[in-house]
This record gives structure tokens, sequence and C-alpha cells, in this order.
């Protein structure tokens, strides 16, 4: 069964539900106030009869023979039904004295019913009790076509209430589901491969916010897809070139046309080491990617550590006629990290910095203890970049037009920063340059030991 369908038959019979509770509530009040009506109405036309009973009694001083008075050949009848219509006399505790017409004699009246019939009192003491046809649930055939009148209005407006309600129920159905259809369609075009069609959004809503969300799913797998096949077309282009030198080397080689010797064969072994290289960096992102990247982490000197990465960054960057700084307290608690990841964290973001600064620009390493955690940092004067390029800059094969490379290299560093318990991000502004900051747990007892 469809959600439209659900909706309207759980509307449905909540509609049912109500109205029938409606129904029953309103009919009860409503023909309790008209029974009510009916009967005071009654009571206040026996003033003339209870009269002529208070005046017997206070004769007779009892209710023997009360029937000779209304059935005496000067009594009129149609007289006294005129003046409130059939009644039944009884005494205080309900004995049945006199009953006006055969239909009106019955058994004594309950206790609830004494409570409600019109007092005959005589000298201050209460000798009687008189009920009027309405009081015993007995009416006119008049009475009786105003109550029936009563209910059917009430049904009547209960069946318009439902179809009303109904009708409106279908429309609001259809209002609220019709988006979900159209997300169905743009979902389905998603699945089929089809990502030019934007999903159609909405309102503010939560189907409005569920539209936006598919729709940026959307364009991420458009991205997702370029990316992919921008990937394939790098990794061929990285593997076609040293596979086609190693080959016409090798065959080069084989034909006699160059000597085997050792200049050729160092060659040869440059290209593999850099097909190598291209193969443990796409090997490292599938293992992060799947979180089994192995790490040997241990307690590690982090102020030693980053020395070292000094003392060999002075030597690049100095060949590159650029300037290096190390910014480290005196002393820094250790960390719990794996050396050679940590060195290659701090490589990548110090490779990085070399391909963005000019000549005479500063990079700086820096370390300090924040909240906890050895917070590092790779700071450079270089070109800096822009905020949407920040944005993307550690996904995956992501990379400026006209650049080297794959783009793994920040990738793979976020990854190992994350694997180690870590968090790593960028900022940088165009022409000011960019600081790569990121932290890492501290080595805890156990660890050292």
């Amino acid at each position: 069964m469809s959600i439209r369908y659900k909706l309207f038959l759980g509307l449905a019979i909540a509609v049912l539900a109500s109205l029938a509770a409606v129904y029953v509530v309103a009919t009860h009040f409503l023909l309790s106030d008209a029974k009510g009506f009916i009967a005071s109405e009654h009571a206040t036309q026996m003033d003339g009869i209870k009269s002529q009973l208070i005046s017997y009694y206070s004769e007779h001083s009892t209710w023997d023979g009360i029937e000779t008075i209304f059935s005496s050949p000067g009594q009129n009848r149609g007289g006294m039904h005129g003046q409130g219509g059939a009644f039944l006399l009884t005494d205080p505790e309900g004995t049945v004295k006199y009953a006006s017409s055969p239909g009106m004699n019955r058994p004594s009246p309950s206790p609830r019913l004494l409570s409600e019939g019109i007092p005959i009192v005589v000298a201050g003491n209460k000798v009687g009790l008189l009920f009027t046809a309405p009081l015993l649930g007995e009416f006119t055939d008049v009475e009786t076509r105003l109550l029936s009148s009563v209910r059917r209005t009430v049904a009547y407006a209960a069946v318009i209430s439902l179809v009303v309600a109904l009708l409106i129920g279908i429309a609001l159905v259809r209002l609220i589901t019709a988006p979900f259809v159209r997300l169905i369609s743009a979902t389905q075009a998603i699945s089929a491969g089809d990502l030019t069609r934007p999903v159609p959004g909405g309102g503010t809503d939560e189907i409005g916010r569920l539209a936006r969300v598919l729709d940026e799913l959307r364009v991420g797998l458009v991205r997702s897809e370029e990316v992919r096949k921008r990937m394939l077309a790098d990794v061929a282009h990285e593997l076609r070139n040293p596979l086609a030198v190693v080959k016409a080397k090798v065959e080069a080689m084989l034909d006699k046309i160059q000597p085997a010797d050792e200049e050729n064969l160092l060659k040869v072994n440059e290209r593999l080491e850099h097909l190598e290289g291209l193969i443990d960096e796409l090997q490292d992102i599938a293992l992060a990617e799947a979180d089994e990247l192995p790490l040997d982490r241990r307690s590690l000197d982090i102020n030693e550590f980053l020395n070292a990465v000094g003392d060999d960054a002075r030597t690049l960057f100095s060949g590159e006629s650029k300037e290096f700084h190390l910014d480290l307290p005196p002393i820094l608690p250790a960390v719990y990290a794996d050396p050679r990841r940590l060195h290659q964290i701090v490589w990548n973001l110090l490779s990085n910095a070399i391909r963005h600064t000019r000549p005479e620009d500063a990079v700086t390493l820096r370390a300090e203890v924040s909240d906890g955690k050895i917070l590092i940092q790779v700071s450079d004067t270089g070109e800096g970049m822009s905020d949407d390029i920040a944005a993307h800059v550690f996904d995956r094969f992501y990379k400026e037009k006209g650049s080297k490379g794959l783009g793994l290299g920040l990738a793979i560093t976020r990854a190992l920063v994350e694997a180690h318990g870590g968090r790593i991000w960028v900022e940088s502004a165009i022409s000011k340059g960019t600081t790569f900051s990121f932290t890492l747990p501290l080595a805890q007892p156990d660890h050292r030991s």
C-alpha cells in the first residue's frame, strides 16, 4: 500500500472515530436538553392538576379515592389532559396512587426517578409526587417526531461533515504526497545514472530540506564522477609515461641499440621506482578508506622528531632559495604516533609548501600544546588559495588545473592524521599564504611502558 493510501486511510479512520464520538455526545446532550425542555413545559401545564391534588389532600388527608375525582361525571377528562396531558401520582415513597391512563400505571418509580418528581406539599409536608409523561419516558406523537428530528439532524450534520472532511483529506493527502512522487522520480533518475536532472525542491519544510539534501547528493555524485574520470585519465597518463620509457629502454637494449650498462639500467630503475611510489599512494588511500591502514604507534619525542625533520628541510629549502624556520618550545610532551607515518604527514605538508611558494618566501614549522593535544602547523607566505579550493584541498584526486600529480598527497595526509585520532584543517588567503594545522594525541603512561 502506497503512503498516499496509508495517509488517507489513517485520516479516514481518525475522522470516522471523531465524528462517531461527536454524534454520540451531541445526540445525548441535545436529546437530554430537548426532553428536559418538554418535561419542564409539561410541569408548567400541570399547575391546575397540582392545585386540585393539593385541595383533595387538604380535605381528606389521604389519597384514597383520588381516582373518583378524575373519573366522576363532573370532571372533564379532556380538560384534565389539556392542562398537562397524562400524569402519574405516587406517595412520597413511590407507591402509585393514580395513573391518568392505563399506560402510566407501572411499578413504583426508581429512587432516581423519585428525585425528579414534582412534589405535592400540604401544610409544609410532602404528601405526594406528580410525574408527567416525559419524566416517565412517554411522549406524544409530536414530541416523538421532534426528538427524532433532532437525532436525524445530528446524523445529517455528521454525514455532511464526514464527506467534507474526506474531500479535504483527499486534497491534503495529494498535496502532502505530491513532493514525494517528484522525489521518487528524481531518485530513480539518479539511480539509473541520469545526474543531469536537478531534484525539484520546494519550501522550507522537511520535504524541502530532503529535496535539497538529495540534490546535494546528486551534485556530489556528479563531482565524484568527474573526479573518477579525471583520476582514471591521470592514472593512465602517470602509468603510460614511465612504462613507455621502460619499454623503450628495454627494447633498445634488447635490440643492441643501447648498451645494457649501468646508466641505462639506472634510468629504467628510476622509472620503476616512480611507478612503485604511485602504486603505494593508491594502496595507502585504499587502505585508509577501508580503515585498514596499518600503524606502528608508539611514544615519540616530538621535539627530537621535528628537529630531525627540520634539519632535512633546511637543506631542501636552501636549494630552492626559500627560507625555512623551525619554531618549537624547549620541551613538548611525547605524542602517540607512528614515526614513519608522521614523517610522511609532515613531509607531505612541507612538499606542498615548496610547490606553492616563490623564491624568497618563507615556510615555518611550529608545534605547541593545545587543548590537551599537540598542535603542529606548517605555514608559508606563498600564493595562498581561494576558499573554493581550500574547501576541497583534502578531497581524493582533487587538484588545480595544470598541477602535476594525482592529487592524493593531501588526501593521504588527512587519512593518516585521522588514523592517529587527530584532525587536520587549512587556513589560507590569496597572496598572503597558507597554514596547514593538525593535532596528535599525547602519549599516555601505558604507551610509554
